[in-house]
C-alpha cells in the first residue's frame, strides 16, 4: 500500500537520545494527576493524550460551558478535521476526514464506552441527539478504532464520559431559553451512601426548530413533469421535537452500573423522507441503554473484568411522503405511511489488563447480538412500475397487500476477542501492537489489526506513527431492505480501511503549543446505492463499489496570549478520489478553519468568541450543479459567574451574522437548493449549584 511510504523516515528520527522517565512526567503529568490531557478512548486505559496511540481531541465540561453548547453537536464544533452536518435536517452527522454518509455508519459513537449505533441503520438511530449538562468529557480519536472497539470505527470513534459523584459535587439545577422558541430544564445529582456513589440526571426540552423556507422539493419537481400543484413548497423545514433524558449511576467498591433513557418524541421530518416537505408527519424513538462492570481481580499487575450490556430502541412514525392531490389527484389526502421497529442489542464481554515494567497489555473476549422484531408498516399506496406508488384507499398492513416490510425482522451474532501490547521498549518510545478478530453470523470473519509508535524527539517535540486496519459491517437496511427507495443485497461485504497517520506536536513553552498530523487512506468494498436515477422515488439497489483513497492534513495550534486571554485554532484539509467515478466524492468540505478566542474579563465575567469556516465543498459525481458556497459561522458566549462559584448565568449567540449557510442534499434533483442551516438565535442559559 502507498500510504506505508512515511515510514522509513519517521523510523531514522527515532534513533535520537532517550528521554529519561522523569522527564516524561515533567512534561506529560502522570495518570494519577487526573490531568485534563488524559485519555482512555486510545487503548482502553488512561494515559496522556500526547503519548497516547492515536490522533485525538479531549473537550472538557469546562470547556462546553465556555461554548454556551447545547448539544453533543454544537460541543464538538471546534474538533480539527471533524464537519458537523445534517441529513434531511432530520439528524446530525459528524463527518470525520471528508466521511460523508447519511446514515453517519462510519463514525462509531460511545457512551462511558458502550455503542449507541444500532444494527438497523448502522449509525446512530434517527433524531439521536444528546444534551451536554450531564457530559463529564468527550474523547475523540479522528482514524481508526475496529481493533479495540470492532464495527463502524471507521473513520472515528467518539467516546461520551457522562458525570459520576465525584464530578457532580452535589446538586446542580438549570433551565434554558432562547432562540427557535426552545425551553429546557435540567437536574443533576450525585452523592455517596454507604460505599456506593449514586448520581441522577434529568433533563427535559422543546424547540419549535428553525423554520426556514424550502424553495423547492421532489414533489415540485413531480408537479413539473406532471402538471400538477400539489407541492408544499415553498414551505419551511418542520424541525420541532421534545426531549426527554434521564440517566442514573452506581458505583460501588468493585462494580459499577449505568442505566439510561432518551425520548426524542414527536421529532419532525426535516426536509421530508422523502425530500418532499411533510409539515405534519413525526417521528418518534425512544431509546434505554444499561451496563454493568465487575472487577473480578485487581492487583499491581492483573486487572481483569466483565460486562454486560444492553441498548433497546422503539421507533415510530406518522408519516406523509408526498401531499394531498399528490400523482394527478390519486392521493387526495397524501401518500400515508406508518411504521414502527424495535431494535435489541446484548453484549457480553471479559477484558483483562497486564501491567509490567515494559509491557502493558489488554486482551478480551465476547458476544454481541443485534435483533429486529415487532415491524409494523401500514400504508396507503402500493408500488407500481419504477416505483410509482398507487393508491390503495385506507392504511393497509403492507403484507395484506402481498409487499414485504420496509425492513425484516433479522438477527445477529458476533463473536469476538482481541489482544493488544504496548512496549515501552526505551523511557519514550512506545510500540503499540494489537489485533481483534470478529466473526459475524451474517457475512463472515474480519481482521484488524493496529500498529503505532510514539515517542519524543526532543523533551518537546513528540511523533506518532499509525497504522490501522478498521471495518463497516452492512446494516440490515442495506442488507435486507425491499421497498421503493432501496433494495438491499444480503451477500454485502463489509466496508474495510486501511490508514496510516504521521502526527507531530511541540511544545514551544508553557504558552504556546502547535501539532500537525498527515494521513492517508484506502477504502474498499464501499457499500453504497448503485445510481440508476437522481430522485429516491426509484429505488436503489445497494453493492460494494469500488473505493475511495484519500488524504489529509490537520494543523492545530493554542496559545496563552495573557493568563486570562487564550487563543485556540485549527486548520484541516482533506480530498479523495473515489474509484468507481475518477472523481471527489463530494459533499465534504476540503476545507476548514476554526478559531476561538477566550477572555477572562474579571473573576466573575469571561467572554467566549468563536469563528468556523467551512470551504471546498464539491458536488458527489453525476451533480452538474455549481459546488456549494462556502460560509462563515461567529459565535459569542458572554458568561456571569456567581461570586461564591455556585451558579452562573450565560448569554449565546449563534450565527451573529445571520449567514445563509446550507448543507448538501444527497438528491439534488429533488432539492436543488440543499438544505439552510439555521440563522442567528440567542440562548439564555442559567445553572446553580448546592454543594
Amino acid at each position: 500500500m502507498n500510504a506505508t511510504r512515511p515510514l522509513p523516515l519517521v523510523l531514522l528520527l527515532v534513533a535520537r537520545t532517550g528521554l529519561a522517565a522523569e522527564d516524561i512526567v515533567e512534561i506529560y503529568g502522570t495518570e494519577a494527576q487526573g490531568s485534563e490531557e488524559i485519555i482512555s478512548l486510545a487503548t482502553g486505559y488512561r494515559q496522556p493524550l500526547a503519548r497516547a496511540p492515536a490522533i485525538a481531541t479531549v473537550i472538557t465540561a469546562q470547556e462546553i460551558e465556555r461554548l454556551g453548547a447545547l448539544t453533543l453537536a454544537e460541543a464538538l464544533v471546534g474538533v480539527p478535521g471533524l464537519h458537523v452536518s445534517t441529513a434531511r435536517g432530520l439528524s446530525d452527522v459528524f463527518v470525520i476526514r471528508g466521511s460523508f454518509r447519511e446514515f453517519n455508519a462510519q463514525v462509531l459513537l460511545l457512551i462511558d464506552g458502550f455503542p449507541i449505533n444500532d444494527v438497523v441503520y448502522g449509525g446512530r438511530p434517527q433524531s439521536w441527539s444528546m444534551p451536554v449538562h450531564n457530559i463529564a468529557r468527550i474523547e475523540i480519536v479522528r482514524g481508526p478504532g475496529s481493533a479495540l472497539y470492532g464495527a463502524d470505527a471507521v473513520a472515528g470513534v467518539i467516546n461520551v464520559i457522562t458525570k459520576t459523584a465525584g464530578t457532580v459535587e452535589g446538586a446542580e439545577v438549570g433551565a434554558y431559553a432562547g432562540r427557535f422558541d426552545t425551553y429546557g430544564s435540567w437536574l443533576l445529582g450525585g452523592d455517596r451512601w454507604g460505599d456506593t456513589d449514586r448520581t441522577l440526571y434529568l433533563e427535559a426540552g422543546t424547540t419549535e426548530g428553525y423554520r426556514k423556507i424550502i424553495e423547492a422539493d421532489d414533489q415540485t419537481r413531480i408537479d413539473r413533469l406532471l402538471g400538477t400543484h400539489a407541492s408544499w413548497a415553498p414551505g419551511v423545514l418542520n424541525t420541532q421535537r421534545d426531549d426527554l433524558n434521564a440517566r442514573l449511576g452506581l458505583k460501588g467498591t468493585r462494580w459499577q452500573f449505568n442505566a439510561g433513557y432518551q425520548g426524542f418524541l414527536n421529532v419532525g421530518t426535516g426536509v421530508g423522507t422523502t425530500l418532499a416537505l411533510d409539515p405534519a408527519g413525526d417521528f418518534s424513538v425512544e431509546l434505554i441503554n444499561a451496563d454493568f462492570t465487575y472487577h473480578l481481580f485487581n492487583s499491581d499487575a492483573w486487572t481483569v473484568e466483565a460486562q454486560l450490556s444492553y441498548l433497546g430502541t422503539t421507533t415510530r412514525a406518522d408519516l406523509t411522503p408526498y401531499p394531498p392531490g399528490a400523482f394527478v389527484g390519486l392521493f387526495p389526502a397524501g401518500v400515508r405511511q406508518q411504521f414502527q421497529f424495535r431494535v435489541d442489542q446484548e453484549s457480553a464481554g471479559l477484558t483483562a489488563l497486564y501491567r509490567g515494567v515494559q509491557h502493558r497489555i489488554r486482551m478480551g473476549a465476547g458476544i454481541n447480538s443485534g435483533a429486529v422484531s415487532d415491524v409494523e408498516e401500514r400504508r396507503n399506496f402500493t408500488t407500481g412500475p419504477g416505483g410509482m406508488p398507487l393508491p390503495t384507499g385506507p392504511l393497509i398492513d403492507v403484507r395484506a397487500l402481498g409487499e414485504p416490510l420496509f425492513i425484516a425482522e433479522e438477527n445477529r451474532t458476533d463473536l469476538y476477542g482481541f489482544v493488544q501490547d504496548e512496549w515501552r521498549f526505551t523511557p519514550d518510545w512506545t510500540l503499540t501492537a494489537g489485533v481483534r478478530i470478529d466473526r459475524y453470523s451474517d457475512f463472515g470473519t474480519t481482521v484488524n489489526p493496529r500498529l503505532a509508535l510514539v515517542g519524543n524527539l526532543s523533551p518537546s517535540l513528540t511523533a506518532k506513527l499509525l497504522y490501522g486496519r478498521a471495518f463497516r459491517a452492512p446494516s440490515f437496511t442495506e442488507l435486507y431492505s425491499n421497498n421503493a427507495a432501496l433494495v438491499g443485497d444480503p451477500d454485502l461485504q463489509p466496508e474495510t480501511i486501511h490508514t496510516v497517520e504521521l502526527g507531530l506536536t511541540q511544545q514551544w513553552n508553557p504558552r504556546l503549543w502547535i501539532g500537525i498530523n498527515l494521513f492517508v487512506y484506502e477504502l474498499d468494498q464501499h457499500i453504497r446505492g448503485a445510481r440508476n436515477s437522481n430522485t429516491p422515488v426509484e429505488p436503489n439497489r445497494v453493492v460494494n463499489a469500488a473505493g475511495i483513497r484519500g488524504r489529509g492534513l490537520e494543523l492545530e495550534a493554542r496559545y496563552q496570549l495573557t493568563p486570562a486571554l487564550n487563543l485556540a485554532a485549527n486548520y484541516a484539509y482533506q480530498t479523495a478520489e473515489d474509484q468507481a467515478f475518477d472523481a471527489s466524492p463530494g459533499l465534504a468540505p476540503e476545507q476548514q478553519i476554526y478559531g476561538e478566542l477566550h477572555w477572562r474579563i474579571t473573576p466573575d465575567w469571561s467572554l467566549n468568541t468563536r469563528l468556523k469556516w467551512v470551504g471546498d465543498r464539491l458536488r458527489q459525481p453525476g451533480d452538474d450543479r455549481e459546488a456549494l458556497d462556502d460560509y462563515t459561522l461567529i459565535g459569542a458566549t458572554l458568561r456571569r459567574a456567581a461570586p461564591s462559584g455556585d451558579g452562573d448565568l450565560q448569554l449565546s449567540v449563534q450565527n451573529l451574522l445571520d449567514t445563509d449557510a446550507r448543507e448538501p442534499a444527497f438528491y439534488p434533483a429533488s432539492l436543488p437548493d440543499d438544505i439552510p442551516l439555521p440563522g442567528r438565535g440567542f440562548t439564555l442559559q442559567w445553572r446553580w449549584r448546592f454543594r
